[in-house]
Protein backbone atom coordinates (compact mmCIF):
# COMPACT_ATOMS: atom_id res chain seq x y z
CA UNK A 1 0.00 0.00 0.00
CA UNK A 2 1.43 3.17 -0.93
CA UNK A 3 2.22 5.57 2.06
CA UNK A 4 0.19 9.13 2.78
CA UNK A 5 1.98 11.91 0.91
CA UNK A 6 3.78 14.81 2.76
CA UNK A 7 2.72 17.95 0.84
CA UNK A 8 4.25 21.33 1.25
CA UNK A 9 1.96 24.39 0.40
CA UNK A 10 4.08 27.74 -0.77
CA UNK A 11 1.87 30.71 -0.37
CA UNK A 12 2.02 34.32 0.42
CA UNK A 13 -0.33 36.89 2.53
CA UNK A 14 0.02 39.78 -0.41
CA UNK A 15 -3.97 39.73 -0.97
CA UNK A 16 -6.17 36.98 0.17
CA UNK A 17 -6.52 34.63 -3.26
CA UNK A 18 -3.40 32.54 -2.42
CA UNK A 19 -4.10 31.34 1.18
CA UNK A 20 -7.22 30.46 0.36
CA UNK A 21 -6.19 28.67 -2.69
CA UNK A 22 -3.49 26.92 -0.39
CA UNK A 23 -6.25 26.25 2.31
CA UNK A 24 -8.59 24.62 -0.33
CA UNK A 25 -6.07 22.38 -1.67
CA UNK A 26 -5.04 21.54 1.91
CA UNK A 27 -8.15 20.61 3.03
CA UNK A 28 -8.54 18.46 -0.07
CA UNK A 29 -5.07 16.90 0.31
CA UNK A 30 -5.74 16.04 4.31
CA UNK A 31 -9.31 14.56 3.67
CA UNK A 32 -7.30 11.88 1.55
CA UNK A 33 -5.15 10.91 4.20
CA UNK A 34 -2.32 13.11 3.47
CA UNK A 35 -0.06 15.44 5.43
CA UNK A 36 -0.05 18.78 4.41
CA UNK A 37 2.32 22.16 5.66
CA UNK A 38 0.80 25.36 4.34
CA UNK A 39 4.02 28.02 4.52
CA UNK A 40 4.15 31.50 3.74
CA UNK A 41 8.10 32.36 2.01
CA UNK A 42 8.04 35.42 2.09
CA UNK A 43 7.36 35.74 5.69
CA UNK A 44 9.21 33.22 6.90
CA UNK A 45 12.26 34.73 5.49
CA UNK A 46 11.77 38.35 7.01
CA UNK A 47 8.38 38.76 8.39
CA UNK A 48 9.84 42.87 8.65
CA UNK A 49 10.35 42.77 4.85
CA UNK A 50 6.93 40.81 3.99
CA UNK A 51 5.18 43.76 5.64
CA UNK A 52 6.59 46.17 3.44
CA UNK A 53 6.12 44.37 0.56
CA UNK A 54 2.54 43.78 1.30
CA UNK A 55 2.57 48.10 2.04
CA UNK A 56 3.47 48.04 -1.68
CA UNK A 57 1.48 46.02 -2.94
CA UNK A 58 -1.77 48.20 -1.61
CA UNK A 59 -0.46 50.66 -3.14
CA UNK A 60 -0.34 49.84 -6.14
CA UNK A 61 -3.93 50.26 -6.55
CA UNK A 62 -3.67 53.86 -5.16
CA UNK A 63 -1.00 56.36 -5.58
CA UNK A 64 1.53 53.01 -6.61
CA UNK A 65 -0.21 52.47 -9.58
CA UNK A 66 1.99 53.47 -11.75
CA UNK A 67 5.62 52.51 -10.25
CA UNK A 68 3.59 48.79 -10.23
CA UNK A 69 3.06 49.26 -13.81
CA UNK A 70 6.35 49.93 -14.53
CA UNK A 71 8.08 47.22 -12.14
CA UNK A 72 5.50 44.69 -13.76
CA UNK A 73 6.55 45.16 -17.52
CA UNK A 74 9.90 45.78 -16.84
CA UNK A 75 9.78 42.28 -14.99
CA UNK A 76 7.89 40.64 -18.46
CA UNK A 77 11.23 41.88 -20.73
CA UNK A 78 13.38 38.73 -21.25
CA UNK A 79 16.62 40.14 -20.49
CA UNK A 80 15.41 40.53 -16.85
CA UNK A 81 14.33 37.11 -16.21
CA UNK A 82 18.00 35.81 -14.75
CA UNK A 83 17.84 39.04 -13.14
CA UNK A 84 14.29 38.17 -11.32
CA UNK A 85 16.13 34.82 -10.71
CA UNK A 86 18.82 35.85 -8.67
CA UNK A 87 16.60 37.77 -6.57
CA UNK A 88 15.08 35.22 -5.68
CA UNK A 89 17.83 33.72 -3.91
CA UNK A 90 17.16 35.85 -0.57
CA UNK A 91 14.39 32.98 0.17
CA UNK A 92 16.98 29.69 -0.89
CA UNK A 93 17.37 29.85 3.00
CA UNK A 94 14.09 29.90 4.65
CA UNK A 95 13.17 27.11 2.05
CA UNK A 96 16.01 24.88 2.60
CA UNK A 97 15.24 24.66 6.38
CA UNK A 98 11.62 23.76 5.30
CA UNK A 99 12.62 21.46 2.98
CA UNK A 100 15.23 19.86 5.58
CA UNK A 101 12.50 20.01 8.33
CA UNK A 102 9.49 18.46 6.76
CA UNK A 103 10.70 16.39 4.22
CA UNK A 104 7.97 17.08 1.37
CA UNK A 105 6.99 14.29 -1.42
CA UNK A 106 6.36 17.64 -3.26
CA UNK A 107 6.51 21.38 -3.23
CA UNK A 108 3.52 23.26 -4.32
CA UNK A 109 3.70 27.21 -5.45
CA UNK A 110 0.24 28.84 -5.43
CA UNK A 111 2.29 32.72 -5.63
CA UNK A 112 5.23 32.96 -8.39
CA UNK A 113 8.43 31.39 -6.30
CA UNK A 114 10.42 30.61 -8.72
CA UNK A 115 13.08 29.90 -6.14
CA UNK A 116 11.35 26.11 -5.33
CA UNK A 117 12.44 25.40 -9.10
CA UNK A 118 15.51 27.10 -9.36
CA UNK A 119 16.88 25.07 -6.74
CA UNK A 120 15.63 21.72 -7.27
CA UNK A 121 18.18 20.36 -9.90
CA UNK A 122 20.94 21.07 -7.05
CA UNK A 123 19.11 20.32 -4.20
CA UNK A 124 16.26 17.91 -3.89
CA UNK A 125 16.17 16.58 -7.34
CA UNK A 126 13.30 14.03 -6.19
CA UNK A 127 11.05 16.39 -5.01
CA UNK A 128 8.65 17.40 -7.47
CA UNK A 129 7.77 20.89 -7.98
CA UNK A 130 4.35 21.89 -8.91
CA UNK A 131 2.72 25.49 -10.10
CA UNK A 132 -0.70 26.50 -9.34
CA UNK A 133 -1.29 29.76 -11.42
CA UNK A 134 -3.83 31.60 -9.64
CA UNK A 135 -4.25 34.37 -12.69
CA UNK A 136 -5.84 34.41 -15.59
CA UNK A 137 -2.72 35.47 -17.57
CA UNK A 138 1.20 34.26 -16.39
CA UNK A 139 3.75 36.52 -15.49
CA UNK A 140 7.45 35.39 -16.24
CA UNK A 141 7.82 35.72 -12.61
CA UNK A 142 6.07 31.91 -12.46
CA UNK A 143 8.05 30.34 -15.28
CA UNK A 144 11.14 28.10 -15.14
CA UNK A 145 11.62 24.97 -16.81
CA UNK A 146 12.74 22.92 -13.94
CA UNK A 147 8.95 22.93 -12.87
CA UNK A 148 7.77 19.67 -12.85
CA UNK A 149 3.46 20.35 -13.77
CA UNK A 150 1.93 23.79 -14.46
CA UNK A 151 -1.76 23.95 -13.30
CA UNK A 152 -3.56 26.62 -15.48
CA UNK A 153 -6.90 28.90 -15.55
CA UNK A 154 -7.43 28.86 -19.25
CA UNK A 155 -6.14 28.71 -22.49
CA UNK A 156 -4.37 31.75 -22.82
CA UNK A 157 -1.85 30.85 -19.79
CA UNK A 158 -1.38 27.73 -21.78
CA UNK A 159 -0.64 29.46 -24.91
CA UNK A 160 1.95 31.58 -22.76
CA UNK A 161 3.68 28.86 -21.32
CA UNK A 162 4.09 27.31 -24.62
CA UNK A 163 5.66 30.36 -25.70
CA UNK A 164 8.03 30.28 -23.04
CA UNK A 165 9.34 26.68 -24.08
CA UNK A 166 7.34 24.57 -21.79
CA UNK A 167 6.23 21.54 -23.09
CA UNK A 168 2.44 20.76 -23.34
CA UNK A 169 2.91 17.72 -21.40
CA UNK A 170 3.71 19.98 -18.85
CA UNK A 171 0.35 21.93 -18.42
CA UNK A 172 -3.23 20.83 -17.52
CA UNK A 173 -6.20 23.33 -17.90
CA UNK A 174 -8.17 22.85 -14.96
CA UNK A 175 -9.10 26.47 -13.87
CA UNK A 176 -8.41 28.06 -9.99
CA UNK A 177 -9.46 25.94 -6.92
CA UNK A 178 -12.29 27.14 -4.94
CA UNK A 179 -14.24 25.88 -2.09
CA UNK A 180 -16.82 23.05 -3.48
CA UNK A 181 -19.18 25.61 -2.17
CA UNK A 182 -19.38 27.20 -5.59
CA UNK A 183 -20.30 24.38 -7.07
CA UNK A 184 -23.15 23.23 -5.20
CA UNK A 185 -27.07 24.22 -6.40
CA UNK A 186 -28.49 26.80 -4.66
CA UNK A 187 -32.41 27.97 -4.17
CA UNK A 188 -32.07 31.57 -4.99
CA UNK A 189 -35.61 32.35 -4.29
CA UNK A 190 -35.21 31.76 -0.83
CA UNK A 191 -31.58 33.38 -0.48
CA UNK A 192 -33.52 36.68 -1.95
CA UNK A 193 -36.18 35.98 0.87
CA UNK A 194 -32.84 35.03 3.56
CA UNK A 195 -31.28 38.90 2.53
CA UNK A 196 -34.50 39.91 2.32
CA UNK A 197 -33.78 41.45 -1.38
CA UNK A 198 -36.80 42.16 -3.71
CA UNK A 199 -36.96 39.46 -6.20
CA UNK A 200 -39.21 41.86 -8.62
CA UNK A 201 -35.68 44.20 -8.90
CA UNK A 202 -32.50 43.33 -10.64
CA UNK A 203 -30.20 42.96 -8.17
CA UNK A 204 -26.22 44.41 -8.13
CA UNK A 205 -23.45 42.94 -6.27
CA UNK A 206 -20.33 45.30 -5.49
CA UNK A 207 -17.43 44.11 -4.05
CA UNK A 208 -15.89 46.94 -1.96
CA UNK A 209 -12.76 44.79 -0.90
CA UNK A 210 -11.22 44.39 2.90
CA UNK A 211 -8.69 46.84 1.63
CA UNK A 212 -10.55 49.77 -0.20
CA UNK A 213 -9.88 48.98 -3.33
CA UNK A 214 -12.43 49.83 -5.12
CA UNK A 215 -12.79 53.62 -4.97
CA UNK A 216 -15.35 56.18 -4.67
CA UNK A 217 -17.50 53.44 -3.31
CA UNK A 218 -19.78 55.92 -1.87
CA UNK A 219 -20.49 57.88 -4.30
CA UNK A 220 -20.88 54.54 -6.52
CA UNK A 221 -23.97 53.69 -4.08
CA UNK A 222 -25.63 56.57 -3.61
CA UNK A 223 -25.98 56.90 -7.55
CA UNK A 224 -27.11 53.43 -8.41
CA UNK A 225 -29.04 53.70 -4.94
CA UNK A 226 -31.01 56.05 -6.90
CA UNK A 227 -31.47 53.73 -10.50
CA UNK A 228 -34.99 52.26 -11.53
CA UNK A 229 -35.67 48.52 -10.89
CA UNK A 230 -32.39 47.95 -9.17
CA UNK A 231 -31.10 47.22 -5.57
CA UNK A 232 -27.06 47.04 -4.70
CA UNK A 233 -26.03 44.78 -2.02
CA UNK A 234 -22.32 46.01 -1.24
CA UNK A 235 -19.59 43.51 0.68
CA UNK A 236 -17.04 45.40 2.39
CA UNK A 237 -15.20 42.41 3.59
CA UNK A 238 -13.01 43.19 7.09
CA UNK A 239 -13.47 47.12 6.28
CA UNK A 240 -15.37 47.73 9.67
CA UNK A 241 -14.77 51.42 8.67
CA UNK A 242 -16.23 51.52 5.30
CA UNK A 243 -19.12 49.50 6.53
CA UNK A 244 -20.00 51.91 9.00
CA UNK A 245 -19.76 55.19 6.74
CA UNK A 246 -22.36 53.22 3.89
CA UNK A 247 -24.44 52.43 7.04
CA UNK A 248 -25.27 56.10 7.86
CA UNK A 249 -25.96 57.11 4.61
CA UNK A 250 -29.21 56.12 4.94
CA UNK A 251 -29.26 53.78 1.13
CA UNK A 252 -33.09 53.04 0.56
CA UNK A 253 -32.12 49.92 -2.18
CA UNK A 254 -28.70 49.22 -0.66
CA UNK A 255 -27.92 46.87 1.74
CA UNK A 256 -24.65 46.91 3.39
CA UNK A 257 -22.51 43.71 4.20
CA UNK A 258 -19.62 43.45 6.08
CA UNK A 259 -17.35 40.01 6.15
CA UNK A 260 -19.76 36.87 4.91
CA UNK A 261 -19.08 33.46 5.46
CA UNK A 262 -21.27 32.13 2.56
CA UNK A 263 -19.93 34.70 -0.24
CA UNK A 264 -21.03 32.28 -2.84
CA UNK A 265 -24.87 33.28 -1.64
CA UNK A 266 -23.94 36.79 -3.18
CA UNK A 267 -23.14 35.73 -6.34
CA UNK A 268 -26.58 32.95 -6.53
CA UNK A 269 -28.82 35.98 -6.03
CA UNK A 270 -26.54 38.88 -7.76
CA UNK A 271 -27.78 39.82 -11.54
CA UNK A 272 -24.59 41.71 -12.09
CA UNK A 273 -21.53 42.31 -10.66
CA UNK A 274 -18.88 45.12 -10.45
CA UNK A 275 -15.24 43.87 -8.65
CA UNK A 276 -11.36 44.31 -9.35
CA UNK A 277 -10.32 41.62 -11.47
CA UNK A 278 -8.42 39.46 -8.99
CA UNK A 279 -7.73 35.67 -10.38
CA UNK A 280 -9.64 34.06 -7.38
CA UNK A 281 -12.50 36.95 -7.69
CA UNK A 282 -12.55 35.83 -11.69
CA UNK A 283 -12.36 32.40 -10.77
CA UNK A 284 -15.92 32.45 -9.02
CA UNK A 285 -17.18 34.38 -11.27
CA UNK A 286 -16.83 31.64 -13.76
CA UNK A 287 -18.35 28.64 -11.82
CA UNK A 288 -21.36 31.09 -10.44
CA UNK A 289 -21.75 32.59 -14.14
CA UNK A 290 -22.49 36.28 -12.90
CA UNK A 291 -21.65 38.74 -15.82
CA UNK A 292 -19.63 41.33 -14.05
CA UNK A 293 -18.23 45.14 -14.77
CA UNK A 294 -14.74 45.04 -14.24
CA UNK A 295 -13.60 48.75 -12.44
CA UNK A 296 -10.25 50.57 -13.29
CA UNK A 297 -7.77 47.67 -13.21
CA UNK A 298 -4.51 47.62 -11.73
CA UNK A 299 -2.04 47.32 -14.23
CA UNK A 300 -0.68 44.24 -14.25
CA UNK A 301 -1.95 41.34 -13.48
CA UNK A 302 -5.48 42.50 -12.76
CA UNK A 303 -4.90 44.32 -15.90
CA UNK A 304 -3.75 41.83 -18.13
CA UNK A 305 -6.84 39.40 -16.28
CA UNK A 306 -9.34 42.44 -17.17
CA UNK A 307 -8.19 42.64 -21.09
CA UNK A 308 -8.48 38.10 -21.59
CA UNK A 309 -12.25 38.33 -19.90
CA UNK A 310 -13.11 41.27 -22.44
CA UNK A 311 -11.51 39.55 -25.38
CA UNK A 312 -13.93 36.62 -24.89
CA UNK A 313 -16.99 38.44 -24.54
CA UNK A 314 -17.25 37.55 -20.83
CA UNK A 315 -16.86 40.84 -19.14
CA UNK A 316 -17.43 44.69 -19.31
CA UNK A 317 -14.39 46.92 -18.40
CA UNK A 318 -14.43 50.26 -17.23
CA UNK A 319 -12.02 52.57 -16.22
CA UNK A 320 -13.84 55.19 -14.39
CA UNK A 321 -17.16 56.44 -12.79
CA UNK A 322 -18.92 57.70 -15.55
CA UNK A 323 -18.12 54.50 -17.77
CA UNK A 324 -19.28 52.32 -14.46
CA UNK A 325 -22.70 54.07 -14.42
CA UNK A 326 -23.35 53.60 -18.35
CA UNK A 327 -22.61 49.84 -17.74
CA UNK A 328 -24.88 49.26 -14.86
CA UNK A 329 -27.55 51.04 -16.57
CA UNK A 330 -26.90 48.99 -19.62
CA UNK A 331 -26.13 45.90 -18.68
CA UNK A 332 -29.37 45.43 -16.00
CA UNK A 333 -31.53 46.53 -18.67
CA UNK A 334 -30.25 43.92 -21.60
CA UNK A 335 -31.05 40.44 -20.93
CA UNK A 336 -29.90 39.10 -23.99
CA UNK A 337 -26.26 40.60 -23.18
CA UNK A 338 -26.47 38.79 -19.76
CA UNK A 339 -27.22 35.59 -21.38
CA UNK A 340 -24.53 35.87 -23.54
CA UNK A 341 -21.80 36.46 -21.06
CA UNK A 342 -22.88 33.47 -19.00
CA UNK A 343 -22.72 31.82 -22.18
CA UNK A 344 -18.98 33.10 -22.44
CA UNK A 345 -18.34 32.08 -19.04
CA UNK A 346 -19.49 28.95 -19.39
CA UNK A 347 -17.16 28.07 -22.40
CA UNK A 348 -13.99 28.66 -20.18
CA UNK A 349 -15.10 26.55 -16.73
CA UNK A 350 -13.35 23.55 -16.36
CA UNK A 351 -15.66 22.85 -13.25
CA UNK A 352 -14.30 22.00 -10.01
CA UNK A 353 -10.68 22.65 -9.97
CA UNK A 354 -9.85 21.24 -6.67
CA UNK A 355 -10.21 17.32 -7.22
CA UNK A 356 -8.78 17.63 -10.77
CA UNK A 357 -5.34 19.42 -9.32
CA UNK A 358 -5.00 17.27 -6.40
CA UNK A 359 -5.33 13.72 -7.92
CA UNK A 360 -3.39 14.90 -10.98
CA UNK A 361 -0.50 15.59 -8.15
CA UNK A 362 -1.15 12.24 -6.08
CA UNK A 363 -1.18 10.38 -9.73
CA UNK A 364 2.35 11.73 -10.28
CA UNK A 365 3.72 10.68 -6.95
CA UNK A 366 1.97 7.53 -6.92
CA UNK A 367 3.80 6.52 -9.82
CA UNK A 368 7.17 7.59 -8.75
CA UNK A 369 6.50 5.45 -6.02
CA UNK A 370 5.53 2.58 -7.83
CA UNK A 371 8.92 2.82 -10.55
CA UNK A 372 10.96 3.45 -7.31
CA UNK A 373 9.34 -0.33 -5.63
CA UNK A 374 10.34 -2.05 -8.51
CA UNK A 375 13.63 -0.49 -9.49
CA UNK A 376 14.60 -1.45 -5.91
CA UNK A 377 12.62 -5.17 -6.10
CA UNK A 378 15.00 -5.78 -9.19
Amino acid sequence: MLEPKRILILTCSHGSGHKMVANTLKENFESQGHIVSVRDLFNETNPVLNRVIEKSYLLSYSIGSSFYKQIYYDCEKKANTKLIYNLWHFTDRALMKMVNEFKPDCIINTYPYTISSIMKKKYYPDIKVFTVVTDFCIPKAWIHEDTDHYYVACQNVEDSLLCEGIPKHKILKTGIPLRSAFYKRENRLELMKKYHLDARKKTLIIFAGTYGVLKNITEICRRTDKMENLQTVVICGNNHSLKQDLLQEGFVNTKIFGFVENIHEFYTVGDLMVTKPGGITLSEVVAKKIPVILYNPTPGQEGENAQWFKRQGAAVVVQNATELFLAIDALKSNELKRFSMKNMLGKIDYGPATPLITSDILMKLDADESVSYLTESI
